[in-house]
């Protein structure tokens, strides 16, 4: 839930006593210093803002945050700790971030704050945060999550196309919190046309104030004209190949909601992604991308290298037929498969929801 955030947790103390407690707990969310000093009772809800005198000292895993502006979601750590008149700040870890480490921690020294690194801080931190540190390598696009649902025999359909619902309700809540996410969503073609989503963000049934940019891959520029993702108010953007036009459906319709941008073809025919992630990243600011299908759009973000993690929410059914999970040829050994690290698991109801990391580097090309 927070990635390409780091997971952190911070306690508020009061003349030597824990007073409040805090962690980060999804992207986009309040920093763990914020939720520490809101559980201790230092916040003043009416002004929005930090309240000096409840809490003197801070013990934080990870360097609080000291920049502004731009992408930042939230406001700057240091500031609100300063405000809250924190006089000691015991830390875990420095920034990995070159761009910023430590210029929290001058600041605080600089403020009068007394500075303590915790002995072994830095390694704890490093393991519990390998998603993290991984987005920290590939800054150019933005940080990938594949998702999908399937059977226990690993398909995400019968071969007469049908697929709703192979997951549970408790499943699909979820995954609107996911969708609820600051980012963008993307389905290839297939999933546009077969399945119809709307791909909105409906946590507990209730539209998210802030909905995610859409993106839709249309090779050749058709989309049929009752397609659901139509009448969702929020931001689309249509992927074309180089050279195709427009279907008049889309042309009508292109402005402020829905813009087109245009990728070249790989050899096979299939639209390259690695310009479109770097656009998303560089053009239009996002940071965390959940790519939803379906198997051929999360076969070629695999053999593009453009996937950091995935999520699988298994259903206790036997399918069988030919809807894999990801279809685009495989790999000529079981050597040359990716390796899947740092499982999480969590049961939702029947179902399995099982997410992993990627192994980096390591990727190899998925052969037709």
């Amino acid at each position: 839930m927070t990635a390409p955030n780091p997971k952190v947790g911070a306690l508020a103390l009061k003349e030597g006593h824990i007073v409040g407690r805090g962690f980060h707990e999804a992207f986009g969310g309040p920093h763990a210093e914020e939720a520490a000093l809101i559980d201790a009772g230092a916040w003043d809800e009416a002004k929005d803002c930090p309240l000096p005198g409840v809490v003197d000292e801070i013990v934080v895993t990870l360097e609080p945050c000291s920049s502004e502006g731009g992408e930042k979601q939230r406001q700057p750590c240091v500031q609100l700790l300063l405000d809250a008149g924190v006089t000691r700040l015991l830390v875990g870890a420095v920034d990995p971030d070159l761009r910023h480490q430590s210029a929290g921690l001058k600041l605080f020294a600089e403020s009068g704050v007394e500075v303590v690194q915790v002995e072994g801080g830095q390694e704890m931190f490093e393991e519990l945060n390998p998603a993290f540190l991984q987005a920290l390598s590939h800054d150019a696009r933005p940080w990938v999550l594949l998702k999908w649902a399937a059977s226990l025999d690993g398909k995400t359909a019968t071969d007469s196309g049908e697929s709703q619902w192979l997951s549970s309700e408790d499943s699909r809540e979820e995954v609107h919190q996911l969708r609820s996410l600051p980012g963008a969503i993307l389905v290839g073609y297939g999933t546009l046309v077969h399945d119809n989503p709307a791909l909105s963000a409906r946590p507990s049934g209730v539209p998210a104030i802030n909905q995610p940019l859409r993106v839709f891959l249309l090779p050749d520029g058709q989309i049929p004209s009752t397609a659901t993702a139509w009448n969702v108010p929020g931001k689309r953007l249509w992927v074309l190949a180089e050279g195709q036009k427009p279907c008049s459906a889309l042309a009508e319709r292109e402005g402020e909601e829905d813009q087109v941008f245009f990728v070249p073809t790989l050899p096979d025919g299939k639209l390259s992604l690695e310009p479109l992630f770097a656009y998303l990243r560089q053009g239009r600011g996002i940071r965390r991308l959940l790519v939803e299908g379906g198997p051929k759009t999360q076969a070629s973000c695999l053999q593009e290298g453009l996937a950091d993690a995935l999520v699988r929410y298994e259903a206790p059914l036997l399918i069988g037929g030919h809807m894999g999970s990801i279809l685009g040829g495989g790999v000529d050994h079981p050597r040359f498969g990716i390796r899947l690290l740092c499982e999480e698991r969590k049961a939702f109801g029947e179902d399995l929801r099982r997410a992993f990391l990627l192994q980096r580097p390591g990727f190899h090309s998925i052969p037709e």
